[in-house]
């Protein structure tokens, strides 16, 4: 699958969405489970989804990269 802007997400990537106001940042990290990729959104309601539902519930993700990682 990939995010907006276009590159590929595979299972060991992160990634990130805001949802919310104020908008709440959350990093999910990336696993593949029964054949799909699925974010991993401890903390948040789901806690976990496919890539594809998480699509329909916050519209954007993108992955991040290294340099981007939120510390």
């Amino acid at each position: 699958m990939k995010d907006d802007d276009g590159k590929t997400v595979k299972a060991g990537d992160t990634i990130y969405f805001s949802y919310g106001i104020p908008p709440i940042r959350v990093d999910a990290p990336v696993v593949k489970e029964g054949g799909k990729l699925v974010a991993i959104t401890k903390g948040h309601n789901p806690e976990k989804c496919s890539l594809k539902e998480l699509k329909e519930y916050v519209g954007q993700f993108w992955k991040v990269e290294a340099a981007n990682a939120k510390e």
